[in-house]
């Protein structure tokens, strides 16, 4: 599933993940986001997320994200991806 980021802005304390490698997390980033690379969180989702919670996640230009988001959600995570992603 995905969601606009203009859409995000109006939610109560988001879990938004940024799913870039560090070093691009480090040149920029949404407010309030944490970084969990890609490869991390495809490997070892059961160590970050929780089954009760949502999350929105965000890379580059929305393709990995949607992506990610879909493997998550089908191993029962309730996720979204942040549509066109973050470029900085």
């Amino acid at each position: 599933m995905e969601i606009d980021y203009e859409e995000i802005k109006y939610l109560n304390n988001p879990n938004i993940i940024d799913i870039r490698e560090h070093y691009l997390y480090e040149r920029g980033h949404l407010k309030g986001s944490i970084n969990i690379p890609l490869r991390v969180l495809r490997t070892m989702p059961d160590k970050y997320l929780s089954f009760d919670k949502i999350y929105y996640l965000i890379c580059e230009t929305g393709f990995n994200s949607k992506r990610l988001s879909t493997i998550l959600n089908n191993k029962g995570y309730h996720t979204y991806s942040i549509k066109s992603g973050y470029e900085k």
